[in-house]
């Protein structure tokens, strides 16, 4: 997912203005306040949306619901403004649906300064997406956008069924003092209890992470859906059938053989231990079926095979050399069974490689199921502890939602007698207490009884996940844990942008999103491509080391750190707290001299506040209200100051 040209950004925002100075006059807004119009697109035109870029129109080619939905082609946009009620709450939904899950589609709320809000989708099927919309006294209007960012494979994006809904009235929360944390309450799900606060401790207080995408995709180096979006960028042809495919496993593939002679995991964990990470995820097979490890499925194409190595063992074991987490992506799907776009056998999904019904593909789908089964297991017991596991890909034909699909993959702790796709009686796995088969889930707790997981497998997941490069916005998240996970160029697996300084995202921009985390008590997953070889690129590995030496002044104010006590303001500012000290962020929004704290509880005082990122102590002063003024600011780094305010005894008894 390539970020936005800044160009492009520049002149989207001056449009927007533009339509706002006009809409805002137009004498119309009371009696439409709220409404979208032509949400659904099923009208022969776009108006009233207008559009940025080329690459946006009605379209039949997928719509969610109805004949048409609007399509964008990459790097495109459109937007409405749309008359709002002051001091009012709304909340916008709408489907979204990308052509790889390679990129994102955005939904973005502008116009509201702090109160703008933004979500996303990656997901190849169709999402439905949710936001709130908040507006201050004097604010009548906001302009609804739908961003589909550029991004390396050119792929289109769609959206559908927009709906705002007025909620009520909106009072903003006047802070008083430092209210009691909300605490997360494990739910239970398909006969599986969430982990507890505790096991997911350590996610929280790392908040940094590399994730890594590489396997045989890096040797053609067009994304890791290349085998489904062959062609030249852009060209979505049909896909490459897996014998065609595997041959990028071998040299006869030439320049885009998938070589691994320079890899070494040793330098992957350095890298990570320099940015400042505290774990790593690395994907162990994607989508194409390629297995970067050693494993003994009946079907399986492997790392073992082509190049006699066992790649995740070798990266497990730097991980644990440099001292950081172990992450492992696993993909429940696997485009080399055609059974997957047709597990019944009779409804054949749409699809790039020519597959049509046959009544052959839902044994088809049963051995690609019993396949997952076998390979899970070898990842969850022949590794050591697994601290977490990135599922991914759990619909089924890229229709629909993970949790639709629970019921082929038997998601959750145990096995269905009845169901339609058994696991083979020598791949089951059983509950040692009653003997009962067990269910993926069931059988990663069975082994790794203290890894948490997100939710693609279909189950309700230990944490939630972010994906996109979208903004973070919104206040602290206290209901659940999330980990906000994004790419560093262009595409998540290797394509030539990774390599260009130009393409990769800037160190303004981590900085930014880290604090957007740390601010809203999420952890951020930073995605790196390396190429054919093993090699992760110049350009990353710099901003990078980069984000490891400005991690060395701040860190104390990000690691074990928790979001709060009070909530951010979008784009401006927002608080992180450990022991005695409340730390500040002060985001390139924020342009004033001064900064006023909220109030303390009765018995707290400030006793000392320092600039982490320069190193100088601050001046402050208790005002009357209670807010104690923070004087002259202003810091030595342009993208985000972060201010450590200390206590006379800690922020929660």
């Amino acid at each position: 997912m390539a970020q936005p040209q800044k160009t492009s950004v520049l002149f989207k925002q001056l449009l927007l203005a533009m339509a706002f100075a006009t809409t805002h006059h137009s004498g119309v807004c009371q009696q439409l306040t709220g409404q979208i119009k032509n949400p659904d697109f099923e009208t022969s035109t776009l108006q009233p949306w207008s559009t940025v870029g080329n690459g946006a129109f009605i379209s039949a080619t997928a719509p969610y619901e109805g004949k048409r939905s609007i399509e964008l082609r990459s790097g495109a946009s459109i937007w409405q403004q749309v008359p709002l009620k002051p001091l009012s709450h709304y909340k916008l939904t709408a489907w979204l649906k990308t052509a790889s899950g390679s990129g994102d589609v955005r939904l973005n709320v502008n116009g509201l300064g702090p109160n703008n809000a933004s979500i996303a989708s990656a997901m190849a099927a169709w999402t439905q997406v949710k936001v709130d919309i908040f507006t201050e006294a004097g604010q009548q209007n906001a302009t609804i956008e739908i961003e589909n960012p550029e991004n390396a494979a050119k792929n289109s994006a769609w959206a559908d069924r927009l709906q705002l809904e007025f909620i009520g009235a909106y009072i903003p929360k006047k802070i008083a003092g430092i209210s009691p944390v909300k605490v997360r309450k494990p739910k239970t799900d398909m006969g599986l209890t969430q982990q507890p606060n505790k096991t997911l401790d350590w996610l929280v207080d790392a908040k940094f992470g590399m994730f890594i995408h590489w396997g045989l995709y890096a040797g053609p180096g067009k994304g890791e859906w290349y085998m489904e979006n062959r062609g030249e960028w852009g060209a979505q042809n049909k896909g490459i059938l897996p014998e065609e495919y595997r041959k990028f496993a071998y040299p006869e593939s030439g320049d885009a053989y998938f070589a691994a002679d320079k890899f070494n995991a040793d330098d992957w964990a350095s890298l990570a231990r320099d940015a400042g990470m505290k774990y790593m995820t690395m994907v162990t097979m994607h989508h194409d079926g390629y297995a970067l490890f050693s494993t003994k499925a009946r079907d399986a194409f492997s790392s073992k095979q082509t190049h006699d190595r066992d790649f995740v063992a070798e990266y497990v074991r730097s991980c644990r050399k440099y001292d950081l987490k172990v992450g492992l992506y696993k993909t429940l799907i696997n485009w080399r069974y055609p059974g997957y776009y047709d597990v019944n056998g009779t409804d054949c999904k749409p699809n790039k490689f020519g597959y049509t019904t046959d009544p052959a593909h839902k044994e088809n789908a049963r051995r690609m199921k019993a396949d997952l089964y076998d390979q899970v297991k070898e990842l969850v017991t022949n590794y050591g502890k697994i601290d977490i596991i990135f599922w991914d890909g759990g619909w089924i034909g890229q229709q629909g939602s993970d949790a639709d699909a629970a019921n082929f993959w038997e998601s959750g702790k145990y096995l269905d007698s009845e169901n339609k796709w058994p696991v083979d009686p020598y791949i089951q796995d059983f509950d040692e207490k009653n003997g009962k088969p067990l269910g993926l889930m069931g059988m990663v707790r069975k082994y790794q009884p203290d890894v948490i997981v997100n939710p693609r497998s279909g189950w309700y997941g230990d944490f939630k996940s972010e994906e996109g490069g979208n903004p973070i916005t919104g206040p602290v998240r206290s209901d659940e844990i999330w980990e906000k996970c994004m790419t560093m160029g262009p595409g998540w697996g290797y394509t030539p942008g990774q390599a260009d300084s130009n393409k990769v995202i800037s160190l303004a921009l981590i900085k930014r999103m880290l604090s957007d985390c740390v601010i809203r008590n999420m952890s951020l997953l930073l995605n790196v491509g390396p190429d054919r070889h093993g090699q992760i690129s110049m350009a990353e590995q710099h901003v990078l080391r980069e984000t490891g030496k400005w991690l060395k002044k701040v860190g104390g104010a990000v690691y074990g750190t928790r979001g709060g006590p009070w909530d951010p303001k979008d784009g401006q500012y927002g608080y992180a707290y450990n022991g005695k000290y409340i730390y500040v962020y002060l985001l390139d929004g924020f342009k004033e001299k001064d900064f006023a704290l909220p109030t303390l509880n009765k018995g707290q005082k400030v006793v000392g506040v320092y600039s982490l990122s320069d190193g100088n102590a601050v001046q402050f002063k208790k005002r009357a209200d209670g807010t104690t003024i923070l004087k002259n600011i202003s810091g030595s780094d342009p993208d985000v100051t972060v201010l450590a305010v200390q206590l006379n005894k800690n922020v929660f008894p």
